[in-house]
Formats: structure tokens, C-alpha cells, sequence
């Protein structure tokens, strides 16, 4: 199977999980205000996107370290501290705000 058949499989499997289950998708469907629903679009992110990116970088660099690839001690450092970054990123961002009131 060549690299552009893979990709269309893989992107077709995302769809069809989107379709099935929306909330993957990020599609909020309740009323409400447009804050409120870039704070779903946020929380949603934080807390199913975020984690899993970093599950499937690390299982990646893993994989890496397993085959041998002298880079993969180098990709999971990178993993882990961008992963950390972006889980305390909330807090940063309350901090800043706490700062400028």
C-alpha cells in the first residue's frame, strides 16, 4: 500500500468516527453564546486532544527507540516537555490573566 492510499484510509477512519461520535469532533450542538462555546472548543481540546496527542508522540518515539533510530531519546524528551507546556497552559494563561486585573 503506498503513503496516499494509507492516508485516505486513515482520514476516511476519522470521519466515519466523527460522524459516530460527535463529541470527538468538538461539534457542540447546545445553545449558548459564542464564550461559551469557544470554552467547549477549549475544554475539549485540553482534555481529550491534547492527551492524546501526546499517548500516540510518545508511543511514536517508542517505536522509534525500538527500531533503533538514534533520534528517538531526542523525540520523546521533545514529546514530554511539549506535553507538559500544553497541560499547564490553562494555568499559565489564568496566571497572565490574574496579572493584568
Amino acid at each position: 500500500m503506498n503513503k496516499k492510499a494509507i492516508f485516505m484510509v486513515l482520514m476516511a477512519a476519522i470521519g466515519v468516527l466523527m460522524i459516530f461520535c460527535p463529541e470527538l469532533a468538538l461539534a457542540q450542538f447546545s445553545g449558548g453564546g459564542f464564550e461559551s462555546k469557544v470554552q467547549g472548543v477549549t475544554n475539549g481540546l485540553i482534555t481529550f486532544l491534547l492527551p492524546a496527542a501526546s499517548v500516540i508522540g510518545l508511543v511514536y518515539a517508542a517505536i522509534l527507540a525500538a527500531t533503533g533510530d538514534a533520534s528517538a531519546k531526542q523525540r520523546m524528551i521533545l514529546v514530554a516537555v511539549t506535553s507538559l507546556i500544553g497541560m499547564l497552559a490553562p494555568l499559565i494563561i489564568r496566571w497572565i490573566q490574574g496579572m493584568a486585573m
